[in-house]
Order: structure tokens, then sequence, then C-alpha cells
């Protein structure tokens, strides 16, 4: 089995993608990249201020940055949302699943993929991450 990593360009030290054989498994993304050394906690953990000035965005536009970053991971692997066979999604508030599930479906409106979502507390000030898992076979196998 082969394995090839698409390094992210950005303060986390993370892949965008990594290929394992026929499977690209992408990072957890949320809708903007930060750097966890500008993150400002108060005292019980909670976090004031994730240094990106984007915590005002709503959620829509949080969900749809988020796809953008899940694509371009995935194209740096040769991948589309097509060959997503498995999604792990996080909310920050169950309150948003309804409106999750609405956006989720122009995404994926053909053969959606399995699916979890979980509610979480995140380490920068965001309402959603997305991970996927896809499934496509290198050429010649």
């Amino acid at each position: 089995m082969t394995k090839s990593a698409h390094p992210a360009d950005h303060a986390v030290p993370i892949s965008k993608a990594v290929r394992a054989g026929d499977f690209v498994f992408t990072s957890a993304y949320g809708p903007w990249t930060f750097d966890p050394r500008d993150v400002v906690f108060d005292a019980d953990g909670t976090i004031l201020d994730d240094g990106s000035g984007e915590r005002d965005i709503p959620f829509d536009e949080q969900v749809h940055r988020t796809f953008g970053f899940v694509k371009a991971a995935l194209a740096a692997a040769d991948c589309t949302l097509d060959d997503v066979v498995d999604c792990q999604c996080w909310l920050s508030d169950a309150r948003y699943f309804v409106r999750f599930n609405e956006i989720y479906a122009t995404y994926f409106s053909k053969d959606p993929p399995v699916r979890s979502v979980f509610p979480s507390k995140f380490m920068f000030d965001c309402m959603v991450e997305i991970k996927a898992t896809a499934y496509r076979p290198l050429s010649g196998s």
C-alpha cells in the first residue's frame, strides 16, 4: 500500500489530506485557519478570541467555507466530494443540526456518504468542523 501526504500550509502541523492506498483522509476543517499561539483563553479554558478576526461570520457561511476547505484538501489528493464515503461532522451547538442538514444536502445530493454528527467544543471560535474519508482507486489498481 502506498501512502502520500499533502502538507497544509498554515500554523498547525497537519496534512490537508493523506492518501493510503485507495483511500484519502482529510484533516478536520473548520471555516478558517488559525494560529494556536494567538488563541486567548479565560481562566476556565473558554476561548475568548482565536485571533482570526472571523468569529462573527454566520453559521451558513461557516458551513460553506468549511466545505471549501474540505474540497480543497480532497483536490490535493485528486478527489472530489463525489468520492467521499464517510463524513465526521462537529457542531458547536446541537440547535444548528437542522440547518446543517439542509446545507449538507446541497453538497451530497446523490448517494450521500455515511456520516456522524457530534456536538463539540472546539480549539478555536467556530461553529462547525468536518472531516472526510474518500475512496478513489489509484490508477492501475
